[in-house]
């Protein structure tokens, strides 16, 4: 009987002293198996969201290229427990998805994130960020001097800081492009600590040393705005200026018309192009390659870091575990000195789009005109979708990383050749360059 005690004992000292010693990644093993199970129902003293939660750390680190080139933040351990440790019984689902976000911020990879399709809601005022700054605009689209420096008696710096910590910022033109949105959006502000009530909030705004308040309304707004358009890809003829309008980088039918239009107008005797992506954001990078090669032209190539997965295997036919790397090589590049080639690009221009004003940069294809894209030259992308087996939130997850063609030029953002000003008529600087 005291042998049968002592073993009783020793068993549950192994217990304390494996839990005490689990790390991180013993407890993401533990929450994978936990999600593995079909007997959700064995599971009751588990929260939904919890399993969820687990799951969701398990793919990320088996899925994304960040974890097997240990591009990892040095805050990425802690944010994790957070997150798991943030999950309770009384979780909402509004209030999971703002932890996700959360979460997936501190891999800073634009392409990664949790999919919310859910109404959000804004001050009605129309801003732009500039560094700490935050502008009011005017009706006419130009900036105004008045600038807003509390919402809810809570600075805008602090507001800022918050917005960073629940939205990615590749580079400082995506930060910028995130505080002028997320910095009016209510979720935020009560993040931030601000005094609002359920229909408006106090806004301080600076005039020229004035201080003076007025209360603005929420409104719903749709994030995806960006998204939608009338026409994928358009051309037109602008005096002797060939003009392409892009608005995603799809190969289609669409796309293949504009080639032959693009060929048929060089064969008679068209030397100036313009291919505009401007809120262009994104799809298969071959759309910008196809009309560089209508141009006589090559891009030069991207470098390139593959990681093989579960995840990717089940959603692109590829091997279930492994890599492949190959190099960037900008020599690869050939231009056309016969064409005066023009990309436009602005802050909301990414991915793929991206891509094309990197090509022609890096090239030395031509000449990049415009505002800096929030998506950084080198980044992460092609992204897979998981689905959270308790939930059904759904995430994206990059399983690539580029590297731009130039290793010596500036990875995290694209400063195009000739930067405009605010609310500059970008077209028409272009024109005009091209008519010098």
């Amino acid at each position: 009987m005291k042998k049968i005690n002592r073993l009783i004992i020793i068993f549950i000292a192994l217990i304390v002293i494996l839990s005490s010693c689990s790390n991180e990644r013993n407890e993401t093993n533990i929450g994978s198996q936990l999600v593995k199970s079909s007997q959700y129902s064995v599971q009751k003293h588990v929260p939904v969201y919890l399993l969820d939660a687990y799951a969701l750390v398990s793919t990320v680190e088996k899925t994304h290229p960040a974890f097997a080139l240990n591009d990892i933040s040095d805050d990425y351990e802690r944010e994790k427990q957070e997150f798991i440790a943030s999950v309770s019984r009384d979780t909402t689902e509004e209030e999971f998805i703002l932890l996700v976000r959360k979460y997936l911020t501190v891999l800073q990879d634009g392409h990664t994130g949790v999919r919310d399709y859910s109404d959000k809601r804004f001050l009605d005022v129309s801003c732009h960020a500039n560094g700490n700054e935050l502008f009011l605009i005017n009706d006419d689209g130009s900036l105004s001097e008045e600038r807003i420096t509390h919402i809810g008696g809570v600075p805008v710096n602090r507001i800022f800081d918050t917005v960073q910590t629940w939205h990615v910022a590749e580079n400082h033109s995506a930060r910028d492009k995130n505080n002028s949105m997320w910095a009016l959006n209510d979720e935020v502000l009560k993040l931030a600590g601000a005094n609002i009530e359920s229909h408006l909030a106090e806004v301080t705004i600076d005039n020229n040393g004035a201080a003076y308040k007025k209360n603005v309304e929420f409104v719903n707004k749709d994030i995806y705005e960006y998204y939608y358009y009338t026409y994928d890809i358009k051309s037109d003829i602008i005096n002797d200026i060939f003009y392409i309008d892009m608005n995603t980088c799809d190969v289609n039918q669409n796309l293949e018309a504009q080639v032959e239009e693009l060929k048929k107008a060089i064969r008679e005797g068209f030397t100036k192009v313009i291919i505009d992506v401007r809120d262009n954001r994104g799809g298969d990078s071959e759309a910008c390659t196809k009309l560089l090669k209508a141009m006589g032209m090559n891009p030069p190539s991207y470098g390139g870091y593959i990681r093989y997965s579960d995840l990717a295997s089940k959603q692109r036919n590829v091997r279930s575990e492994g890599f492949m790397q190959y190099d960037p090589d900008k020599t690869k590049a050939k231009r056309n000195e016969n064409i005066q080639l023009v990309v436009l690009t602005n802050e909301i221009t990414y991915s793929s789009a991206t891509m094309m004003a990197v090509f022609v940069q890096d090239g030395d294809l031509g000449t990049v005109i415009g505002t800096p894209s929030s998506n950084a030259p080198s980044s992460y992308g092609d992204i897979l979708y998981y689905k959270l087996p308790a939930s059904g939130i759904e995430v994206s997850i990059s399983y690539k990383r580029w590297l731009r063609p130039d290793t010596d030029a500036d990875q995290r953002i694209l400063m195009p050749d000739i930067v405009t000003e605010y609310n500059e008529d970008i077209l028409q600087r272009a024109i005009d360059y091209l008519n010098q």
